[in-house]
């Protein structure tokens, strides 16, 4: 019995061996790894069904969604059909990451420090612009960078809980007390990292006529209200980009009217506190996202719009596409959309 198992495999193999080779080839080739990434067409995540709708919130016949950038690691077989396919775009990884120290996980726990931080400020915006009542409860700040002068042992996601024995508020608020020391003087951090605190001593040094200890850091806001708002970020989903949508499908939730008028509205752009859109990346692919999910209107940053009217024209989009520069200038554009029927 065992004779005959041996001689079918036997034959199995050797008139299948050209394929199996092939197959362990092509397997293999997928743990090889290359120094570059692809970003591609991507798509929209629709918001308005991601926010909580607990307190009897408004719903809206329409929807915010946002754009995204479809993003593959550069394993071998996809460098390939990179290297084939226009519309995929390879971005050498020392592009994407900040320093010769972070690795491309570094960059994307970054980038979802960054989604989260597009939340809290869209939610404070929206929260002030509907006169809302509502109280920061919390705020937690967390490192996104680590200059590789930097003398501490710190990592991208610890929380600086204070320095020098004072509770930390904001980066500006760290700036000017480094600028009462001098050179060569150390400052005491407290970190929290995993539910774990530990001390670090950063070293304070000069580049470019400014004092520094080599980290930079971003403020999330916990914010409570009557009318309260949740929205669950997926470990997914990074980047800033998604602060001016954010924002509007917050402020549409809260209010008692429709400002989406049935209209299916993809957009992307980061927003500030004071409600100011700034510049994003990957334009392009988001554009080709929104079109492929027939959105109605794609709404960008001011400083992107030539680009993506110009691309819009070159793939002869049939898509209404708007620039703004703040938030007021994004409820403008919605109060002029006519009703979808």
């Amino acid at each position: 019995m065992i004779n005959k198992l041996y001689d079918r495999f036997k034959q199995f193999i050797k008139y299948n061996l050209s394929f199996l080779i092939f197959l362990l080839l092509f397997l293999g080739a997928f743990s090889i790894k290359t120094d570059y990434s692809i970003y591609k067409a991507g798509g929209s995540i629709d918001i308005s069904q991601r926010i909580n709708k607990a307190n009897d919130l408004n719903s809206s016949l329409g929807s915010f969604n946002m754009a995204y950038v479809g993003m593959i690691q550069g394993k071998l077989p996809f460098y390939l059909l990179a290297k084939i396919i226009p519309s995929w775009e390879l971005i050498p990884n020392d592009e994407i990451t900040y320093n010769n120290e972070e690795t491309i996980k570094d960059s994307l726990k970054r980038d979802h420090l960054y989604y989260e931080e597009s939340i809290s400020n869209a939610k404070l915006i929206a929260y002030k612009k509907s006169n809302i009542p509502f109280e920061i409860d919390k705020i937690n700040n967390y490192i996104i960078y680590v200059d590789e002068k930097c003398s501490a042992n710190l990592k991208i996601g610890d929380e600086i809980i204070s320095y020098d024995g004072i509770n930390y508020s904001d980066l500006n608020t760290l700036k000017k007390y480094i600028e009462t020391k001098d050179i060569g003087d150390s400052i005491s951090l407290v970190i929290n990292r995993d539910n774990k605190e530990f001390n670090e001593e950063a070293i304070i040094f000069k580049e470019n006529d400014t004092l520094l200890i080599g980290v930079a850091a971003v403020s999330i806001y916990n914010i409570k209200a009557k009318k309260n708002i949740i929205i669950d970020p997926k470990t997914s989903e990074s980047g800033p980009s998604g602060g001016l949508i954010l924002s509007l499908a917050i402020y549409d939730a809260l209010l008692d009217i429709d400002i989406t008028k049935g209209n299916k509205i993809v957009g992307t752009g980061a927003i500030q506190l004071d409600g100011t859109v700034t510049e994003i990346g990957g334009i392009k692919y988001k554009l080709a996202g929104a079109v492929k999910e027939n959105a109605d209107l794609f709404i960008v940053p001011n400083a992107n719009l030539e680009e993506a009217l110009k691309y819009a024209k070159e793939k002869k989009y049939d898509i209404i596409i708007k620039g703004v520069s703040n938030f007021d200038d994004a409820l403008e554009v919605l109060s002029n959309m006519e009703v979808k029927k």
